[in-house]
């Protein structure tokens, strides 16, 4: 039965999102979200999207490649279909009046990335993979583009369906992720990946990453911006969600969690002039959360002691394995920026790989525990300030878009300000956008920002009628 299961459900949600992309061609950009979702959702044992680059080895060899090379095949789809749409046929095009931060950031980044490519070739007989890479470090930014574009291009109430979508496959593969590694029901296979495996308190405590949900931080965001009607449904969304995470053992990932309810508190009462409700409501909040940690430590007391033990491990002494924590994983960026060449601090190595330069291995190494660290190895110290204001500047954006508008776009408009926030300092613990086999979705929550911005941004008050709320809280999520 599991094993019909695992087999069945990523083709169920990929017939799902073709099914809602006949009304709405935005869904079809669902199909990449499943992908950026991958083991989670068992979607790497999905054939059907490799099968047509099985001849082209870079495409067939390369999830990245994969990735983008669909991206272009679905926007270019989503283009035809939204045509016979006169609703989704948005008039805002792509031009350099209707740029903001965030777009200048990322055409300063692509101009890095071509000539990191350029110099690669200079300066290095052997290419090996070389080409591969550049394509993979430019999907990051081509993927950019297509999710502003695509997203510009609907009405603000079908783009919060389709989030809303996304949300529920994620909650769908965090609920699976909490019963494979909280109540030790085998679901995932692929045991050979575990991360870790330990006894504790007579129990076996298992951590992954392979599986791991990645889009915990985005749903609970949205669950809590968007303040639909469905406040029971939400609610439990949101639990399993939190499930999902404290099952991870990962502290940072609980931190930030605390800190998306909290931020999300103050800026509702300082939007709405009303911080003391704020307060109160943050208080109550807390009390609900401690009365669900009881409950849970009571059913999961083991996975509960251990989770607690890993907050104790803070105390080692840091720039250790065995701590692992933000110091070590400082030192193991600082380590990498050492080494290397001082002419290639301020643009970086571009796509050289480990084939033209060992070191490439360590900065792997690194990154897997900070993403800024092959951001500083890949576009240099330049670079950096780049992404530095992409971050800085879609906070901003976002921020005063939440303020200055109402209705849909504003809730968007603070689901994003949140998952951003949130994507800043799981930077400083993961690989987050630098993540294998995810680069061409990396910057998805930047886009849809980018295309807001481009249609809403420039108008001093957006409300957002009363029909349209209606119509995206039908039934038919």
């Amino acid at each position: 039965m599991i094993y019909l299961f695992i087999k069945f459900l990523p083709y169920i949600l990929v017939m799902y999102f073709l099914y809602r992309t006949l009304k709405d061609p935005i869904f079809l950009m669902g199909i990449p979200f499943l992908m950026f979702l991958r083991s989670s959702i068992f979607f790497e044992s999905v054939e059907i999207f490799r099968i047509p680059f099985r001849s082209i080895e870079s495409i067939d060899r390369n999830p990245d490649i994969t990735l983008l090379v669909w991206m272009i095949i679905f926007w270019i789809i989503f283009r035809i279909r939204s045509e016979n749409y006169p609703m989704l046929n948005n008039k805002n095009k792509i031009d350099i009046k209707s740029f903001s931060i965030l777009d200048y950031s990322i055409v300063g980044l692509i101009v890095i990335t071509v000539v990191g490519f350029g110099m690669v070739l200079k300066e290095y007989v052997v290419l090996d993979q070389v080409y591969d890479k550049f394509i993979v470090l430019l999907s990051l930014f081509v993927g950019f583009w297509i999710i502003r574009d695509t997203c510009s291009r609907v009405e603000i109430n079908v783009l919060d369906k389709f989030l809303y979508n996304i949300v529920l496959v994620n909650s769908l593969a965090s609920g699976l992720y909490f019963i494979h590694q909280g109540l030790h029901i085998s679901i995932y296979s692929s045991a050979t990946n575990e991360y870790l495996v330990t006894f504790f308190e007579g129990q076996v405590i298992t951590r992954t990453f392979w599986f791991m949900p990645v889009l915990w931080f985005f749903s609970i965001s949205y669950l809590l911006a968007m303040r639909r009607k469905k406040t029971i449904i939400d609610i439990l969304l949101i639990g399993i969600n939190i499930l999902g995470i404290y099952i991870s053992y990962t502290r940072s990932f609980l931190m930030i969690a605390i800190l998306i309810f909290f931020v999300y508190f103050l800026l509702i009462g300082y939007k709405e002039k009303s911080l003391g409700n704020s307060i109160k409501n943050l208080l109550l909040g807390s009390i609900a959360a401690i009365a669900v940690f009881v409950a849970v430590s009571s059913f999961l007391p083991a996975s509960t002691n251990y989770f607690l033990s890993r907050f104790k491990e803070l105390e080692d002494q840091p720039a250790t394995v065995q701590s692992n924590n933000l110091v070590y994983r400082f030192y193991k960026t600082e380590r990498v920026i050492d080494r290397m060449n001082t002419s290639k601090r301020l643009f970086g190595y571009g796509s050289v790989t480990e084939k033209q330069n060992p070191f490439v291995k360590v900065v792997d190494g690194a990154t897997a525990d900070m993403g800024w660290a092959e951001v500083v190895f890949r576009w240099g110290f330049i670079g950096l300030v780049l992404f530095v204001l992409l971050y800085i500047g879609s906070m901003i954006k976002a921020f005063f878009l939440f303020l200055r508008t109402d209705g849909l776009v504003s809730q968007l408009s603070l689901m994003l300000l949140l998952t951003i926030i949130s994507q800043v300092i799981e930077g400083f613990t993961s690989y987050t956008i630098m993540s294998p086999s995810r680069f061409a979705m990396a910057l998805w929550y930047f886009g849809i920002l980018s295309a807001l911005l481009m249609v809403y941004g420039k108008k001093e008050k957006n409300i957002i009628t009363e029909s349209d709320m209606k119509e995206s809280y039908k039934t038919d999520v």
